[in-house]
């Protein structure tokens, strides 16, 4: 969890994270009601973040398609 510290694309591994361990928490035998919250908490924010960085992305893909024809000359 350390190294991917160092890695940055926009924060998608760290919500990909945050779904996986929310994930992983539920599925606890053991966890408490407040835990449970807490884990369709991340989950939610983890998701709500990756859908909104897919739609800016697509927003910007016109531009983006433009940038890169651009560079390639």
């Amino acid at each position: 969890m350390g190294l991917l510290s160092f890695v940055h694309l926009f924060g998608v591994e760290k919500a990909a994270l945050a779904v996986a361990f929310g994930v992983m928490a539920l599925r606890d035998p053991g966890i408490t009601a407040n835990g449970r919250r807490l884990a369709k908490g991340a989950i939610l924010a983890g998701i709500a973040y990756l859908l909104t960085l897919a739609a800016v992305f697509l927003y910007h893909m016109p531009a983006l398609n433009s940038l890169a024809h651009k560079l390639a000359n």
